[in-house]
């Protein structure tokens, strides 16, 4: 697994894993590493290794996301190369603010900040950062369809616009819990949440008792990416 930053040696490891990205059944190339550790501070560290280079488009990713205590990002750190376009980013979030700082190869480093609506949650791509349904589904929604204000680094945009930010709006809504069978294992009474990203693309997400996404699946377009490998400590 390759890795922005290695761990320190006060870091814990909680959990690792990967998935395999599939497309009608047949696997697309990618593979995505991960592992969760945790600081003695309380705050989690997240890193993502989302491994491209054996697909169709090449495209690679590593992610490091700093938690604090309370569960809230920190900071994230992103790495994307895609062909000969190299980019990278970081984007540090406050309130109701990400302030982005980005720079893609052969092209000056920019700084911007983006307004989002306060108690947004954060979705970067890779299959382990989809944990914001869970995260932030209020309890007084009462299992009705909920509104979620969503931040996402934006992969694929032309050069001068790679790694830049949008706000956005989910619409979340949770399921009845559900027996899921991936090649990690068999997970009963699973939490589900069915989601409606902004352009209107539905997904379904299975997790565990401890959130961790087991498979995410995309019924309109046979996306669909399952947990191949998973150990705690």
């Amino acid at each position: 697994m390759r890795m922005l930053h290695d761990r320190h040696p006060a870091e814990q490891v909680i959990c690792q894993g990967a998935y395999e990205y599939r497309t009608n059944g047949a696997s697309t190339g990618h593979v995505e590493h991960w592992q969760a550790t945790r600081l003695p501070s309380g705050a989690e560290v997240l890193r993502v290794d989302l491994d491209g280079r054996q697909s169709a488009n090449g495209a690679s990713l590593l992610a490091h996301l700093k938690r604090n205590p309370d569960g809230q990002p920190a900071w994230l750190r992103l790495h994307f190369e895609q062909g000969d376009q190299r980019a990278a980013a970081q984007y540090n979030f406050e309130g109701a603010e990400v302030h982005i700082t980005r720079q893609a190869v052969g092209e000056l480093r920019s700084q911007e900040t983006l307004d989002i609506a306060e108690g947004y949650q954060i979705d970067f791509h890779p299959v382990i950062a989809h944990d914001f349904p869970w995260r932030g589904y209020p309890m007084h929604a009462r299992g009705k369809r909920w509104s979620m204000a969503v931040f996402s680094p934006d992969l694929w945009l032309d050069t001068p616009q790679v790694m830049s930010g949008r706000a956005l709006r989910y619409d979340i809504k949770p399921g009845e819990p559900e027996t899921c069978e991936t090649p990690a294992g068999v997970f009963e009474a699973t939490r589900v949440f069915e989601v409606t990203l902004s352009d209107g693309v539905t997904a379904t997400g299975w997790y565990d008792e401890f959130g961790i996404p087991l498979r995410w699946f995309y019924p309109q377009k046979d996306y669909d990416f399952v947990l191949v490998s998973y150990e705690r400590n």
